[in-house]
Formats: structure tokens, C-alpha cells, sequence
């Protein structure tokens, strides 16, 4: 072999080293991928058996803001499993928290519900109940009852993720189900005006109508943010390099309450704040944007009570730092009621400190859900051939008790979930609509009585309203 083509050889198969892709024995075998590829097949492994796919039936069409850029709207065709033409569905997904069946997604998909189906990485499919509403968040909780344990995805730390970073995005772009893309962290801290406690994540992820309520993972697979919205312009719902995700810790903070109340109780301070003047920051020594300043102080809260005034510059708060006056609600929100938080503020040119027992904050859902009933603690809906399969009953009319709440009025009136309610007051209600009518007659009454069928036998329960 002459000199130069030896040498030739030799530099292409160094080259094929340094490129981490071994070269093939006769150049018959494919080359194996560059070194670096296997990190994000990894992450994908870990998180992908976590994510599922939702498809809901609304009650009724709505309309929103920013939030409605995922997952609404007619369905003309019907591929990738789609539901059929003109019916109307909300399509994202959600992330499995524990392995009992919580999952979590956003609120805007799940909103009016009329049934919600969910849809496992397996191919599993399952009627879900919503548990919980954070709605200033943009957050739901969901349950879903399988007969074996779920894999509950790994949650990472929001708070510590750098710009830059990689980022993985699951979800169900136009009901593609647990289709992945990467990109980095574009910001952190996004104010998007939609809520008090927006500090959205920015990235540029590929992530498109459908990947609402999926995850937003760093390179390990561990999940940094619920995947919330996308950046349209012109009316446009499609990925432009720009998608806000709601960070996980601030999820952290409320997942307990939701499953356990259905509603968020946050830390309250009990003050109105605003941004520090220029000039007044400059004479503080403060760093540009940097600090909250108390507008109002309201009288016997919190604030007031630990001996805050009204003109006073907060600059840390529980140990962190209040970046901007933005910022000061969203860490009071995080933070739990009835706990105690050092405060470092200035006061006539001289910083201060001391410590405020926090207040509580209930974000109750502005209207109750239809199908559930807090007065009687329990969830009701018309029977369906899934919901017949999953209860076991011998019929698909009629109304069938699908979730009873732990300690509530129908529990301890000996009301079960796969129950049929024939019944109320000896009313026959066939019907969500009956059922509703005579609730309404029944206004005022201490107490329902209830016609059950449970198995082949009739049962009356009695549950105390008040």
C-alpha cells in the first residue's frame, strides 16, 4: 500500500476514535452512536414509564388566554387514536407522583370535565377522578385506580437548575402520546401575567399543542416542571422555540393539600406590596430590581403582628432572596402555614430583622364540580361501558358512585364507591339532572336517604348533611 493512502487509513480510523463510533469490522455493521447519545436515552428510560396520556371530554366549550394554546379545539380528523370527527376533547398528559395512582397535569386540561380518560405508556387505559385544583398554578391532581402499582417519576429540584442546562419534554403533541424532544433551559422566572405566583421555566424544547400536564426533566430524567404553555403569535398554536413550564417545586408545595383537601392552603404574610423606587434602592446600597416594599400592612395580620410597617423593604425572606417585589408573594405562597420565617428588611436606612408567623391562605376553586358533592362527600356520574367494566356492574344505565371521600358524610353513612343510586328520598334518579332537582328539593334537610345497590342487593343509607 502506498505511503500516503497508509496514512490516509490510519487518520480516518483515529478520526472514527475521536468521534467515539468505533469503525465497522468489512464495513458491513452500522456505526454505534456518538459518545453523549446514551445520556438522554437513559433519562428518557427512567421518565418515560411515568407519563401519560389524557384525553377529556368537556362539559361544555371555554375559552382561556395563553393556557388554551394546549390541546383544544375540534377534532376534524381522527388518526394516532384521536377521538372521531366533531367530537370535542382536551389532549395532554400528566406525570405519575406515586404509586398508588396520583397523577399530576395541568388544570386548563382538565377543566369542565365530563370524563377523563387516561392512558398508560403500557397501552392500559383508565377512567381518572380529579382530586385536586390548584387553578392560580395551573395545576390538578388526578387518580386513576389500577389493579397493580404505578412507576411514579423521580422529582428533581426546580430551584437549583441552571440556564443551559439540557432538558428532556414528554408529553402528547397533537395526540402523538409520549413523543420526546430536547433542548436546554432557556430562563427561569418567567412572569407571564396570568397569576399571582407565575415563575414559569422557559425553554426551547420542541413542545407543541398536546404536551400540556407532561414533563420537563433535566439529563438524569427527573422532573423540573410541568410543560404549561407555548409563546403563539397570530393566532399560530404551534412550537416557536418558546414553551413555559410550571416549575415542580412549586408543585411540591401543594400536592398534599390537593390530594388531601382539593385545594391549596398557602402561607399568608397579609400585605400589599409594590417594586422599590430607584433612588430609594440606590441610597440602600440595593442591587438594581432587588427588594419588596410593604404598600399596606393590613391590621391584626401576620405582618402586622411581628411588627412590620408599611414602607418597609423586604430583601430576604426565610432565607431567600427577594430578587424582585414579584418575587415576595411567590415565596410566601411556598411557604407553609403556621411555620415561623426570618425576615431581613430595611427601616430608615438600617437593615433589620425578625421573625413572622405565617398566616394560612385557602385557594378554594372558584365553583364546585358538578359531579362532586362536598355537602355529601362523594362523586357520582352516569354509568358508562367503562365505567360498568371497572365496577364490575351488570348494567350501563343509571348513576354509579365512583369516588367517596375518606371521613366524609357518605362514608360514614356506609356509602361505597361502585355503588348504584337508585334513590334519593325515595325519589327514583336515573339521571345526573334528577339527581341534581332533588338535591335541590331536599335544600335544607338535615339529612339524605339513600337507595343503594351494591351487588345484587339494595341497601338504604342514611347521610347526614349538616
Amino acid at each position: 500500500m502506498p505511503k500516503n493512502r497508509t496514512a490516509r487509513a490510519v487518520l480516518g480510523i483515529a478520526a472514527f476514535f475521536l468521534a467515539g463510533v468505533s469503525p465497522p469490522p468489512g464495513g458491513s455493521a452500522a456505526p454505534r452512536p456518538a459518545f453523549g447519545n446514551r445520556v438522554f436515552v437513559e433519562a428518557v428510560k427512567r421518565i418515560r414509564p411515568s407519563v401519560v396520556h389524557i384525553q377529556v371530554t368537556p362539559r361544555r366549550s371555554g375559552s382561556g388566554g395563553l393556557m388554551d394554546f394546549f390541546g383544544r379545539g375540534p377534532m376534524k380528523q381522527s388518526p394516532f387514536g384521536l377521538p372521531p370527527s366533531g367530537v370535542r376533547q382536551n389532549v395532554g398528559a400528566g406525570i405519575v407522583i406515586s404509586d398508588d395512582g396520583y397523577i399530576l397535569t395541568n388544570h386548563h386540561i382538565v377543566q369542565n370535565a365530563e370524563s377523563i380518560l387516561v392512558k398508560l405508556h403500557t397501552g392500559e387505559e383508565f377512567d381518572a377522578t380529579l382530586s385536586g385544583v390548584d387553578e392560580k398554578s395551573d395545576l390538578a391532581l388526578l387518580k386513576v385506580d389500577a389493579p397493580d402499582k404505578l412507576k411514579a417519576a423521580t422529582l428533581g429540584d426546580s430551584d437549583s437548575v441552571e440556564v443551559g442546562e439540557w432538558v428532556i419534554a414528554v408529553g402528547s403533541p397533537f395526540g402523538l402520546s409520549h413523543s420526546v424532544s430536547v433542548g436546554i433551559l432557556s430562563a427561569k422566572d418567567r412572569d407571564l401575567h396570568q397569576g399571582p405566583y407565575d415563575s414559569y421555566l422557559q425553554t426551547d424544547a420542541s413542545i407543541n399543542p398536546g404536551n400540556s400536564g407532561g414533563p420537563l426533566t433535566n439529563a438524569r430524567g427527573e422532573v423540573i416542571g410541568i410543560n404549561t404553555a407555548i409563546f403563539s403569535r397570530g393566532g399560530i398554536q404551534k412550537n416557536m422555540g418558546v414553551g413555559f413550564a410550571v416549575p415542580i417545586n412549586q408543585a411540591k408545595a401543594v400536592i398534599d393539600d390537593l390530594r388531601h383537601r382539593g385545594y391549596p392552603i398557602r402561607g399568608r404574610l397579609g400585605v400589599s406590596v409594590g417594586r422599590v423606587p430607584p433612588d430609594e434602592g440606590k441610597k440602600l446600597g440595593l442591587p438594581r430590581l432587588r427588594g419588596a416594599k410593604l404598600a399596606e400592612v393590613v391590621r391584626g395580620g401576620p405582618a402586622h403582628k411581628a411588627g412590620l410597617r408599611r414602607g418597609d423593604v423586604i430583601v430576604e425572606f426565610g432565607g431567600k432572596t427577594v430578587v424582585t417585589w414579584q418575587s415576595l408573594p411567590r415565596i410566601v405562597a411556598r411557604s407553609k402555614p403556621k411555620s415561623d420565617a426570618e425576615v431581613k428588611f430595611y427601616r430608615d436606612g438600617a437593615l433589620k430583622e425578625l421573625r413572622v408567623r405565617l398566616g394560612s391562605l385557602p385557594d378554594r376553586p372558584k365553583k364546585s364540580r358538578k359531579d362532586f358533592h362536598p355537602s355529601l362527600g362523594m362523586k357520582i356520574k352516569a354509568i358508562t361501558p367503562r365505567l360498568a367494566k371497572r365496577f364490575r356492574l351488570k348494567t350501563e344505565e343509571g348513576l354509579v358512585i365512583i369516588r367517596v371521600k375518606s371521613g366524609g358524610p357518605a362514608e360514614r353513612g356506609g356509602v361505597r364507591a361502585g355503588d348504584l343510586l337508585l334513590e334519593v328520598n325515595h325519589a327514583p334518579v336515573a339521571t345526573l339532572s334528577e339527581f341534581r332537582k332533588t338535591l335541590k328539593l331536599a335544600e335544607g334537610d338535615d339529612s339524605l336517604l339513600l337507595l343503594l345497590r351494591r351487588r345484587e342487593t339494595d341497601i338504604f343509607a342514611a347521610v347526614r348533611v349538616r
